[in-house]
């Protein structure tokens, strides 16, 4: 077995799309691999700049550990089709910089009600992304993929798009999303409430995400690495992606996530909100 093995160091350097956004510009290469989760609902989405230099834009994905239990057996044969944006209406293309330099389609990606005939009744989730380019240099069109897989036995409650907080300019993809309210009523010596941490989705080495090199500052200007994320603590239930779009906002791309709470049929009456626990 050991004749099998080349002798001598390895070096293949991988090529990636890039984008340029004016003339002499700094480029932004892309990711084009395909995240999947294998099949378990995906929970949150973000973009992060990956790579020694941090120059190479790349989707992530935040799913549950493992497929729910009453999901399991249904979802073992369930068909999966990936669905992107088109660039067909100029409307949906924005420039980032300049005009005549690399853009963004910001339609929405969801799934085709085509594949009903193919899957009929259920819903479609969302269990993998990617990034892609389309056009030639050096206007090339930044587009999303999205992997859907069939969730048979479920209905959809209720939708909320979602985006990441306005204040949050550093994305931190390990930490739950959350919300503080005040009152302008509360009286000054009342005492303060305790602090309450968000829950911790996963265990990552970096809870804020890895540290960035100050390198890569020139980029971080034209990507928000904000995660957009719904968790357990998000009431009534547990919300699933099930679209999503590339947006400018700020001179920056980002990310616009639906969700969905979803109903499970073979619950009962008044109980009917997944409970994915």
């Amino acid at each position: 077995m050991f004749n099998e093995l080349v002798l001598g160091p390895q070096k293949r350097k991988s090529s990636y799309p890039s984008m340029q956004f004016r003339f002499l510009g700094p480029k932004l290469h892309v990711s084009t691999s395909q995240v999947s989760s294998s099949q378990k609902p995906v929970v949150g989405l973000r973009l992060y700049l990956e790579g020694r230099k941090c120059n190479r834009l790349a989707i992530h994905v935040q799913h549950l550990s493992s497929i729910p239990s009453m999901l399991g057996d249904s979802m073992a044969s369930s068909m999966s089709e990936w669905r992107e944006t088109e660039d067909t209406d100029p409307g949906y293309i924005e420039a980032i910089q300049w005009k005549n330099y690399s853009c963004v389609c910001t339609s929405v990606v969801k799934y085709n009600p085509e594949w009903h005939k193919r899957a009929p009744g259920g819903v479609f989730i969302v269990t993998g992304a990617q990034l892609i380019t389309k056009g030639t240099w050096s206007k090339k069109v930044l587009h999303l993929r999205l992997l859907y897989t069939h969730v048979p036995n479920c209905t959809i409650q209720r939708t909320e798009w979602t985006r990441a907080p306005a204040a949050s300019q550093k994305g931190s993809f390990l930490t739950t999303i959350s919300t503080t309210l005040s009152s302008p009523f509360t009286q000054r010596d009342a005492p303060p409430a305790p602090k309450h941490e968000p829950a911790q989705l996963n265990s990552g080495v970096y809870p804020d995400g890895p540290p960035v090199p100050l390198r890569s500052r020139k980029l971080l200007k034209f990507v928000d690495m904000s995660e957009v994320v719904k968790g357990p603590h998000d009431v009534p239930g547990h919300w699933l992606v099930i679209a999503a779009k590339l947006v400018k906002e700020g001179g920056k791309i980002g990310l616009h996530v639906k969700f969905a709470l979803l109903g499970y049929d073979g619950q009962p009456q008044g109980d009917s909100f997944m409970s994915l626990s």
